[in-house]
Formats: structure tokens, sequence, C-alpha cells
């Protein structure tokens, strides 16, 4: 009983062991960016704005999946303030669905690249 509890703890220990991500390690899973997503409902013509919030100098936003029915997709910062906000007006008089996606880039200090990327996905459905 005593040796098959060892042997147990053993293989778990490895698979934890062998399953996590080391710090370089560039695999699957390992250091990938948590999505999120948003579902949004307007109606036609409407515009839609999203507050990504502030940003440092070396820090920003930019859409990495543009949408497919717009007049309007653009992520813009203020230069006062550094907040960043993506606004989104659809194509005129259309009506169906549309989704953009928005990587966000935060935790540089200046002389290193961001560490803290998200990417989020808005989904629109477009009424009439």
């Amino acid at each position: 009983m005593n040796k098959l509890f060892c042997t147990l703890t053993l293989l778990i220990g490895l698979a934890t062991l062998f399953s996590s991500c080391k710090k370089d390690s560039d695999g699957p899973g390992c250091d990938l960016p948590v999505p999120n997503e948003i579902n949004v409902k307007i109606s036609a013509n409407e515009t839609y704005l999203f507050d990504l919030g502030i940003f440092g100098d070396e820090e920003g936003a930019s859409i990495s999946k543009q949408a497919t029915h717009h007049s309007v997709s653009i992520v813009e910062r203020e230069t006062n303030t550094g907040k960043v906000v993506y606004k989104y007006t659809p194509a005129s008089n259309f009506v169906g669905t549309d989704e953009v996606q928005i990587k966000s880039e935060r935790g540089s200090d200046g002389a290193s690249p961001n560490t803290n990327i998200i990417y989020t996905t808005i989904k629109f459905i477009i009424i009439n």
C-alpha cells in the first residue's frame, strides 16, 4: 500500500512537472493571454464605444482581427490622458452580426516588451 502511494505521488508529480510551462517556453498553453468576449446589441447605424482604459506611453491597443461589416472600426488614444477607446459603427443600414478582436498590451517598463497581453473579442448583433 505504501509503495503504491509513493508510486502514485511520484507519477502525479512528474506529470505536473512535464505539463507545466517554463518561463522561456512558447508551447501550447504557456504564457498565452486569456481572451475576453463581449456580446453587444446595437441598432443599425448606431456607434458603439468600448473604453479600454488608460495606457502608458509604451503600452497600447490595436485591432488584431478587423470587423467585416463596418463603416468605422478604430482604436483611438486620447493624447492628453492616455485613455484608449475602440469605436465601431456598422456599415450603413447593415443588420446582422459582426465581430472584432482587439489586442491590448500592458506591462512595459519602457525598456522591455509588454508582458500583459489580452485579446478582447466584441461580438455585435446589429438590429433595426
